[in-house]
């Protein structure tokens, strides 16, 4: 079978009862977090600008998350997707070719869903096809399609977007076949934008994208039927490698879902993923050791290559988008503070004289044996903190929690998300829409729980 067709009767043929309920429970805690850290970013640079160019009204069919009001479904998604990616706090590290599942899927999901008037189910299982789409083809993916500077998430969240919106539609497995390949010659985004604010409109755009395709096939446009699998198709085009195919990817689909096993991760710090094996070690370090900021001569950090390329280099870190990719700033940033969070990725605390000159003292690199320390096969950061009085103490993080297997519980979620929001909505307002969110699966109509979203709170 032909991955474009593989793809597509799975998606078609998806129903709600045959999820199950631990991949539903799962599906939601995913939701809770992908529109937390939404709400986080609603009020950031980047979304006063989206809110320039999509000027909400009281009409419309979908929410703004940044409370500026409705617009049409896809300038929705567009925004919404965008926003959900912007402080690099959504979920992802899903497979050997990294990449963030939600973001690309859920906006375009909630958007459809509340321009069509349909259930809470309905879009948490369009939702799930979605994610698991992206997910099972991000393990399948060639590591050279993310080495050639093609960013995954972008490219595969044009097809999860595609495939949820499709679902969310009701389209047979033919049209969605359409949806697919007009998706995929949508689809792109380069990995030189990291650190910029193109990297979160990657997501907006696949958003958007799969939303529009899953449109235009219901209505009758035509794409090649084999889009994804054909000679000069998106797998050849963007390097995605020859396991990616439909053999392949039919024995995969819902066998089992991907958020039962392994699970996708949900991240504690607002910075790339790139960054939280140190995240893990400096940590480590401050608990088991007293030392204070200022005993600090000099830090050595080393990563796996994978990472190392992905990180932005220290000098000229001036922004919360270059922070966000720079292993020297948030080291830097939990050796003064002992925590890393959304406080800390300001100009004011980046641009702080004594921020600056500790990332001056942190050396980064890829050790030249990587497997003395740990197989190529596995990340890992290992962490050497030399103190004024001649301690060296180090530590070797392999392991980092929210990521499978270690994964984080419902409470851990409601803490993250109630952190997001209070700062956004009044706390007594973030507990309603908490509890609104644990619904979602019950809820009649999705824009009982969205429309909210449209307006200033």
């Amino acid at each position: 079978m032909e991955l474009t067709e593989a793809i597509a009767q799975f998606a078609a043929g998806v129903k709600p009862e045959g999820i199950p309920a631990e991949v539903l429970q799962r599906a939601k805690r995913h939701v809770l977090d992908t529109l937390g850290v939404a709400l986080a970013a609603s009020n950031s640079t980047i979304a006063g600008i989206l809110q320039q160019v999509v000027r909400g009204s009281s009409e419309g069919e979908s929410s703004l998350w940044t409370g500026s009001g409705r617009s049409g479904a896809g300038d929705a998604a567009w925004l919404n997707g965008t926003i959900a990616h912007a402080l690099d706090f959504d979920d992802g590290g899903v497979g050997p070719t990294p990449m963030h599942p939600s973001a690309p899927v859920l906006p375009a999901v909630l958007a459809l869903a509340e321009a069509r008037d349909l259930s809470g189910m309905d879009a948490l299982c369009a939702y799930i096809v979605g994610v698991e789409i992206e997910c099972k083809l991000a393990n399948l993916v060639s590591l050279k399609h993310y080495e050639r500077g093609w960013h995954t998430t972008a490219v595969l969240g044009t097809l999860g977007s595609a495939a949820a919106s499709s679902r969310l539609l009701g389209l047979s497995s033919e049209k969605i076949c359409h949806a697919l390949g007009i998706a995929a010659s949508m689809a792109g985004g380069l990995r030189t934008n990291f650190g910029s604010m193109t990297k979160p409109l990657h997501a907006g755009q696949a958003a958007r994208n799969g939303l529009v395709a899953a449109l235009l096939a219901e209505k009758g446009f035509t794409a090649n039927r084999a889009a994804l699998g054909a000679d000069k198709g998106m797998v050849r085009v963007f390097e995605l490698g020859d396991s990616v195919t439909g053999t392949e990817i039919s024995t995969r689909l819902g066998r089992p879902f991907h958020f039962a096993s392994p699970g996708v991760s949900i991240k504690r710090f607002p910075s790339c993923t790139s960054t939280h094996l140190t995240l893990e070690a400096i940590l480590a370090l401050r608990e088991s050791h007293e030392f204070l900021p200022e005993q600090v001569e000099k830090i050595e950090c080393a990563i796996h290559p994978l990472d190392y390329g992905v990180l932005l280099r220290p000098e000229g870190i001036q922004s919360p988008e270059q922070a966000r990719f720079s292993a020297e700033f948030v080291l830097a940033a939990a050796t003064l503070d002992g925590e890393v969070s959304l406080r800390h990725f300001n100009s004011a605390f980046i641009q702080r004289a004594d921020v600056q000159g500790l990332m001056k003292r942190i050396h980064v690199y890829v050790p030249s044996d990587p497997a003395g320390l740990e197989s190529t096969g596995n990340r890992f950061s290992l962490v050497a903190v030399h103190l004024s009085d001649g301690r060296v103490i180090s530590h070797r993080a392999t392991t980092i929690r929210g990521h499978p297997p270690l994964l984080l519980s419902d409470a851990e979620v409601d803490r993250k998300f109630l952190d997001c929001v209070v700062p956004v909505l009044a706390p007594q307002r973030a507990q309603i829409v908490l509890q609104a969110l644990h619904g979602i699966d019950t809820a009649p109509c999705v824009a009982d729980i969205l429309s909210p979203f449209g307006k200033k709170l």
